[in-house]
């Protein structure tokens, strides 16, 4: 998927989803992967118990929705599993801190120069050229060749290229699976500032909600503050009461 594609999608609960055999080889085989790519990782929870974690690993995948949660999920990241594991985790054992945020950091890149922006320039251009009195003296006046060698072009005929550079963060969020989740927590993310390029959000069959957000519109990578900040929108609006707690239900 291309970096300026935006995804949005919202799962039916686990318990729904995995009507139709969560136990069958494809779902078993990513699980047995991730375990072994942790252990070859030699992550200490995992390899001091394998059995005990092998466990615990059967019981996140059984609780969310087998055919979309194992789609998304890359094979290349197995801590990702771990990560969602705790945050769950954390949202169930700690219900006075939902909603759960986790934010990451994950590539900088440099943008295509603004079209928009490039199109108004270059009619600002034209009118220039158009309003004189000699339109072929105008357009030479604005040609960056006719300037002496060394000096500035600071004409206003001229524009170069503008370019962003975007910083792209990922935030992982888990409360209470509730009707509208997605809204509500797009909102929150919007009232931050950020832009949502991709969304998913899972329904476990223990009432809880595993959310990812891809996002850009914070323009530092260090995260500190941007989940200060997301902790402080939250408790300052309604979207922490309606987020933290609620009925289950789809998203």
């Amino acid at each position: 998927m291309e970096d300026d594609d935006i995804e949005e999608s919202s799962w039916p609960s686990a318990a729904t989803a995995n009507r139709g055999g969560s136990s069958g080889g494809g779902y078993t085989d990513i699980r047995k992967e991730i375990l072994d790519r942790l252990m070859a990782k030699g992550i200490e929870e995992v390899v001091s118990d394998p059995s005990a974690f092998s466990e615990q690993l059967h019981w996140h995948f059984e609780r969310l929705p087998a055919s979309s949660y194992s789609i998304d999920l890359d094979v290349d990241k197995p801590e990702d599993v771990l990560l969602h594991c705790r945050i769950l985790d954390e949202c169930a054992n700690n219900p006075d801190k939902r909603p759960i945020f986790h934010v990451r950091f994950l590539k900088r890149r440099g943008s295509e120069p603004n079209e928009r922006m490039m199109e108004d320039l270059s009619l600002e251009t034209r009118n220039v050229v158009d309003d004189s009195e000699d339109s072929s003296a105008s357009l030479e006046d604005c040609c960056i060749w006719n300037l002496p060698l060394g000096e500035y072009f600071t004409s206003s005929c001229y524009f170069p290229p503008v370019w962003r550079d975007i910083v792209i963060h990922e935030i992982i969020v888990s409360s209470i699976a509730k009707p509208k989740l997605l809204a509500e927590l797009s909102a929150l993310l919007s009232a931050v500032g950020l832009n949502i390029r991709e969304a998913h959000v899972f329904s476990t069959t223990d009432g809880f909600c595993l959310g990812a957000f891809v996002v850009d519109g914070w323009g530092i990578e260090e995260t500190d503050d941007l989940l200060q900040k997301l902790k402080e929108t939250t408790a300052r609006s309604h979207i922490r009461e309606t987020i933290a707690s609620g009925s289950s239900g789809d998203l």
